[in-house]
């Protein structure tokens, strides 16, 4: 990987030449530090893993990216469960007055009660819940946002 330039490990990726087994993507992990050219190559890579590499991978970066990642997974698959119909979410109007954002409100209302119906139990090997999606959906709109 490091004999070639990152476009053309990226196009070798994408085409099927390079095949990254998760041994090795934890290993370049743990070996490149998180200056900002190599966050960059980190989340090239990261895009065009497999799911279940990429939530391993997720779970070993100490990154706000690899969380906000995780997030919008974990509410991915949440969400395709509700629009799939396999169950049924009462939508009550308790929504937490905790921060006045009522989108966001309504968002981490929605999640709890899909995990107090046990719906996150379904998905293993991440460590999300509601309050986390909450945090990570703040910092990353403050961040957006230059506040």
């Amino acid at each position: 990987m490091r004999c070639f330039p990152l476009h053309t490990v990226l196009q070798y990726i994408d085409h099927g030449v390079l095949h990254l087994t998760e041994k090795y993507v934890l290993n370049l992990w743990k070996e490149l530090d998180n200056t900002d050219q190599n966050v960059k190559l980190k989340l090239s890579i990261l895009t065009r893993l497999p799911q279940a590499i990429g939530c391993k991978v997720c779970q070993l970066w100490n990154h706000s990216l690899s969380t906000h990642i995780m997030a919008k997974n974990y509410v991915k698959v949440l969400f395709e469960k509700l629009s799939s119909k396999q169950y049924n979410i009462p939508f009550t109007d308790r929504i937490s007055p905790q921060i006045e954002f009522l989108p966001l409100n309504y968002l981490v209302t929605i999640i709890v009660e899909m995990e107090q119906q046990g719906w996150a139990a379904s998905l293993e090997g991440t460590n999300m819940n509601a309050r986390l999606v909450e945090e990570v959906a703040l910092k990353h709109t403050t961040m957006l946002l230059g506040l």
